[in-house]
């Protein structure tokens, strides 16, 4: 399973539930790989990095992972991506409110914002969790 290729994802804080939107054209494995080697880097342009330092007790998942979607065209999973966090967190900044993600992702026009309800149910529906 961690091998899928060509997807969008999301990972979470084993402590907090938080999320982590991603998109990888390479195996999830080797994403995961790169992720994990961040964090013991010590990057903070890493958002799992930035969240552990924030959150000193909270711990990633790193085994648990959710696959969202599936796009082979890099700009099809770019824009995918920016969709599902976008509806995790509508705000005009990169808070972290209800994601990780350090960016946004893509610029999308505002008439997405219409979809995030809907796009939200299919997100938790995905992570296990009930609807907020």
């Amino acid at each position: 399973m961690d091998d899928r290729k060509d997807v969008v994802y999301a990972m979470r804080c084993g402590t907090c539930g938080v999320c982590y939107i991603g998109e990888t054209g390479q195996h999830f494995c080797d994403r995961r790989d790169q992720h994990k080697r961040d964090v013991n880097q010590k990057k903070w342009s890493n958002a799992f990095y930035s969240h552990l330092q924030k959150n000193d007790d909270h711990e990633i998942n790193w085994e648990e992972v959710v696959y969202l979607d599936k796009e082979k065209n890099w700009k099809g999973r770019k824009i995918k991506e920016a969709i599902y966090i976008n509806a995790l967190n509508p705000t005009s900044t990169a808070k972290q409110e209800n994601v990780m993600n350090l960016e946004k992702g893509s610029e999308l026009d505002s008439i997405w914002g219409e979809f995030n309800p809907i796009i939200r149910s299919l997100i938790d529906e995905k992570l296990g969790r009930k609807a907020k």
